[in-house]
């Protein structure tokens, strides 16, 4: 037996006051005046000795009154058939998936009022005076907060679906966390989903990080797998997007019903208009993709929407997307002595690129890529601004010269974590390796070419600093770096081995430079996502830098639906760098188009509550067979008060104290009633 409330169990100390008021006796006595006292004597002893039994037995009462009634205060358990109980406060966080597969039919009606209904048989299978907390997909501040019973069952009337989706594993580090912080010796975690096979993910790894004290309840819903056709991903497969342009959109849309669907509308709109419709075949439980084919008819943001048409289920027939076209890529060739001819024929004429050659006191800020083209020298100064502009977002070529390269670029090289230049070896090699899979050739080849040209060097300068987190673009045979990309901060470096001049390589005159260095310009402004995922608590990077200091702009619905909370309101947007990031808080809950200033963003719902897949209670006890403490409600349809009681708090019997102590006093009553019966008969006898 263990108790709940233990410091009540100092009101023991009260039992020193019936010990007090029996030595002491503090009875008051009446005179009574006999006419004839010859029998006193004999009446004297013998009602000594059965008031002494009586007064020891009316003491006795008392005593048990007065601990019953402390004991009753302090809440003794019976610890029941789950974890043991432990003496001090209970805490109780139950997690109620609000997700929109609960939306489904249940016995009940939904299944999110199916789950409602157990949270309420959960608190009610605890005491009143314990601590409650209500958590769901949302995980909103305000829910991070211990309840009373009143609170707690109100907050269960108030839950709605929510677009958001998470977990198991992220479900049960919430919970543990949050109760860990209570400080209680009795800590129950409760978890009432449908339980999709996507929401276990990561269940296992979670529940590693209990304490002995934590006590977790699954208690899995009788969910029915239905169909569902569903848009589940989009890709928008370009490195930059220009007026007059063709733009490919490809979707991938998956059936996840038990029926094959044939010639399945898959339609496009761009600013509101259909531009583009295809069809397609899905058998049952496969995956097809769409490519959907618009051109770009004027500049700025074009915002998009792929449609299906799908019932019941539709919160995943449309996949929204925004694109930005009409912006040249910024470019700076800064040169030792001339401009790179082969640079300046490529990009020159090109509007998709803004092409300028100038010096190194240019503001290196205006531009997205720079190229460092032969230098002869460069000041640390400088070295420092370009290597702050690179960790920044920016993308730097540096192209080495032939005389006395490792002076002037090892100090930035260095500062950047890149490999540096070691001695130049002149003499003829032959690059004999391309990284297809990079980046920079993302739809350029459609496979290796074995008869492909492979650039050769007069010379070239071998790389130092082994240690140097770098990825080889172009190699050599013997596995030097022809071509090398390093991350550096948010942006990048690309390192050639060798001069870009005809003198030293015929690089420049095959047709791998147009798009290496091509590519090399396009992506050196990282180009924003197509959609953002509602719920996904990830930072997002604006296009626009604004100041902290002042108001920020809005984050206003362009299209969302009419449920949305909110149309508009003032994001949380923070600085990291010299860049703006948009942080939200569960503030939308539609999927839709939005702006924030001239920008837009598009938000969807979470794909993985379109696999309406379920495990039954018996593949989650199966599931969870292994792990200590974690136990699993397998019928849901019975009453969980009684159930919880026995194998969660165990038996209270604070109410059985309270009869005990009633009949304590009841006896007390008898006693004290039967010796003034016997005391007034002796009189009158």
């Amino acid at each position: 037996m263990i108790f709940s409330e233990p410091l009540f169990l100092w009101g023991l100390l009260a039992l020193a006051l019936p010990v007090v008021v029996h030595l002491f006796n503090f009875r008051r006595y009446r005179k009574v005046y006999f006419s004839n006292v010859d029998r006193l004597s004999e009446l004297r002893n013998e009602s000594r000795r059965r008031s002494t039994v009586r007064q020891w037995l009316v003491l006795l009462t008392r005593l048990l009154a007065v601990a019953f009634l402390v004991l009753a205060f302090a809440r003794p358990v019976l610890p029941g058939k789950g974890k043991a109980l432990h003496s001090g406060a209970t805490v109780v966080s139950v997690f109620v998936d609000n997700s929109f597969s609960m939306e489904n039919s249940g016995a009940d009606g939904t299944q999110l009022e199916t789950a409602k209904q157990k949270a309420r048989e959960i608190v009610s299978a605890h005491h009143a005076n314990d601590r409650y907390q209500l958590l769901s997909n949302d995980m909103r501040g305000e829910e991070f907060r211990w309840l009373s019973r009143e609170e707690f069952l109100d907050a269960v009337d108030a839950l709605q679906i929510s677009p958001a989706s998470h977990n198991l594993g992220e479900v049960v580090q919430r919970q543990c966390d949050f109760m860990a912080s209570s400080g209680a010796a009795n800590r129950h975690g409760y978890v009432v989903s449908d339980f999709q096979t996507s929401f276990f993910d990561g269940g296992h790894s979670a529940f590693d990080v209990q304490h002995p004290s934590f006590n977790h309840t699954l208690v899995p819903l009788d969910a029915v797998a239905a169909d569902n056709l569903y848009i589940d991903t989009l890709v928008l497969d370009a490195p930059a997007y220009f007026v007059g342009g063709s733009v490919t959109v490809e979707v991938t849309v998956r059936n996840g019903g038990r029926d094959d669907v044939e010639k399945l509308p898959v339609k496009l709109f761009v600013d509101g208009r259909e531009r583009a419709i295809a069809t397609l075949d899905l058998p049952e439980g496969a995956a097809a993709k769409a490519q959907l084919r618009f051109s770009l008819d004027s500049p700025g943001w074009h915002d998009g929407r792929v449609e299906i048409a799908d019932h019941p289920v539709v919160f995943d027939d449309n996949y929204y997307f925004t694109l930005l076209a009409g912006e040249p890529v910024r470019m700076l060739e800064v040169d030792g002595s001339r401009p790179n001819p082969s640079l300046q024929k490529l990009f020159a004429s090109d509007s998709a690129v803004c092409y300028a050659c100038s010096s190194l006191e240019a503001q290196f800020s205006d531009y997205d890529f720079i190229v460092l083209n032969e230098l002869s020298a460069l000041p640390s100064g400088r070295a420092q601004a370009l290597a702050a502009w690179v960790n920044d977002g920016g993308t730097l070529l540096v192209v080495p010269s032939a005389d006395g390269a490792p002076d002037v670029l090892n100090p930035l090289l260095s500062m950047l974590g890149a490999p540096q230049l070691e001695k130049w070896n002149r003499r003829q090699y032959k690059a004999s390796q391309v990284d297809f899979a990079n980046s920079l050739f993302r739809n350029v080849f459609s496979g290796k070419n074995d008869e492909m040209e492979m650039p050769s060097v007069q010379g070239r300068y071998n790389h130092a600093n082994a240690r140097a987190v770098r990825q080889s673009v172009i190699s050599f045979a013997d596995g030097a770096d022809f071509l090398s990309l390093t991350p550096c901060g948010s942006g990048r470096l690309y390192l050639f081995s060798t001069p870009l001049s005809a003198e030293w390589t015929d690089f420049v005159a095959q047709a791998l430079f147009v798009p290496t260095l091509y590519n090399m310009a396009l992506y050196s402004r990282p180009l924003p996502p197509v959609a953002y995922t509602l719920g996904d608590p990830s930072p997002i990077f604006l296009q626009r830098s604004y100041d902290p200091a002042a108001t920020p702009p809005e984050l206003c619905s362009v299209n969302a639906s009419p449920d949305a909370r909110q149309s508009s309101f003032l994001p949380d947007i923070r600085r990291v760098g010299s860049r703006s990031v948009l942080m939200l808080h569960g503030e939308l809950s539609a999927a839709g188009h939005y702006r924030i200033g001239d920008e837009h963003l598009a938000f969807n719902y979470d794909r993985r509550e379109s696999q309406l897949e379920y495990l039954t209670p018996s593949e989650v006890q199966r599931k969870v067979a292994d792990i200590e403490g974690v136990s699993v409600i397998k019928n849901a349809a019975r009453p969980l008060d009684a159930e919880l009681r026995a194998r969660e708090g165990g038996t209270p019997l604070w109410r059985w104290c309270l009869l005990l102590v009633l009949a304590a006093l009841l006896a007390e009553t008898l006693l004290l009633k039967d010796r003034d019966l016997k005391d007034l008969k002796s009189v009158t006898s």
